[in-house]
């Protein structure tokens, strides 16, 4: 089981989501507890990375521009170096080599941070120095300002097996510590450096029974520099530095692509009303006025379709989706300007899309 030393300090604040399939809200960590006592082994358990001050006028979601910010979560994945030249063992010693690196630069700072075998990669959790409450108008520059660190770690390391869009976003789930992966069949657990220094299979054998407990390095939490950005012009003194993500046969925003169009996963009603509204966009070749495209609406309504049905939303609905296809398209909507995804918190980074509605 996790324990509950680990679940206190990982998920003190609440209410926050669970299950990512359903999107429940815990408002407490006795009901936190029981969803993992009640769930583990039987269900992959995920929660927000963070709490939230506030929940969504329906009670089912958290207002994630009011998240409560202890602390910031980065994403290994060992399938990213898996290729036809590549066995699972050598892209899993790939993934801890990665792992190993940004440890050993933590620890050398002597920054608070865990790392926990997820199944299928590594999280490693890092404390900040206090826990950061920003106002909504405050969340969109330190939410960015934390995945331009990110990005610098990225590209110092050449840490290609991290997901770099999963660090620094509230509305994401993350796995919950220590608990089953029922895709990979092998249990969660705390890892020590001397773990990552025995590999890939060592650490295998060790995830076939279930762990608990976390293993803390470091004393200070780490300081975030969040750089206050003309809300005018926050792109001002950025290169591109954000590729256009390629999602099946269609070419998507980052931003909407790691907001929405990740497989299985349940995103929020917003990012999807945005998706549908670029993906028409795009289909009529951003035709203006929209009409004046000669592409008929029947087509790009079933091409929305099929799209949307190949992502496999947790809880997809052809009947519901089509009847909000049905009605963005015939009311023309337009893409979401750049600043409008900046101020929700979606921008990932200036990418070629970026539209100048934000600034140069």
């Amino acid at each position: 089981m996790i324990g509950g030393d680990t679940m206190a300090h990982m998920f003190r604040h609440f209410p926050r989501e669970i299950d990512m399939r359903k999107r429940k809200v815990v408002h407490s960590m006795d009901e936190l507890q029981h969803y993992v006592t009640a769930t583990n082994g039987a269900d992959n358990l995920t929660t927000t990375v963070y709490g939230f001050r506030q929940l969504k006028p329906n009670g089912h979601r958290g207002e994630y521009n009011t998240a409560v910010i202890p602390h910031f979560v980065m994403d290994f994945d060992y399938e990213r170096a898996l290729n036809e030249n590549t066995t699972a063992k050598q892209a899993g010693n790939q993934c801890f080599k990665q792992v190993y690196a940004l440890h050993q630069h933590l620890v050398s700072n002597d920054w608070r941070h865990a790392m926990f075998f997820t199944g299928g990669g590594v999280h490693i959790w890092v404390s900040l120095d206090k826990t950061y409450e920003p106002t909504p108008a405050e969340l969109g520059d330190f939410l960015f300002s934390g995945r331009k660190l990110i990005e610098k770690w990225v590209k110092t390391w050449d840490l290609t097996t991290l997901d770099p869009v999963v660090s620094f976003r509230p509305d994401r789930h993350i796995r919950i510590p220590n608990t089953y992966n029922f895709k990979r069949g092998l249990w969660g657990m705390p890892l020590s450096t001397q773990d990552i220094e025995k590999g890939w299979e060592y650490v295998l054998k060790q995830a076939q029974e279930p762990q608990g407990g976390m293993i803390m390095y470091g004393k200070q939490g780490m300081v975030m520099k969040v750089k206050k950005r003309d809300p005018n012009q926050p792109f001002a003194a950025e290169k591109v530095d954000v590729d256009m993500k390629r999602v099946g046969k269609m070419t998507v925003l980052p931003c909407l692509a790691s907001a929405a169009c990740e497989k299985g996963s349940n995103p929020t009603h917003e990012a999807r009303v945005y998706l549908v509204q670029y993906l028409q966009d795009r289909l009529r070749s951003f035709a203006r006025p929209p009409s004046s495209s000669p592409i008929t609406k029947s087509s790009i309504k079933n091409t929305i379709a099929s799209f949307i049905a190949d992502l496999q939303w947790s809880d997809y609905n052809e009947e519901t989706t089509r009847g909000y296809i049905e009605h963005s398209v015939n009311r023309a909507y337009i893409t979401p300007s750049c600043r409008t995804l900046y101020e929700k918190g979606y921008c990932i980074g200036r990418c070629p899309f970026y539209d100048r509605s934000g600034g140069q």
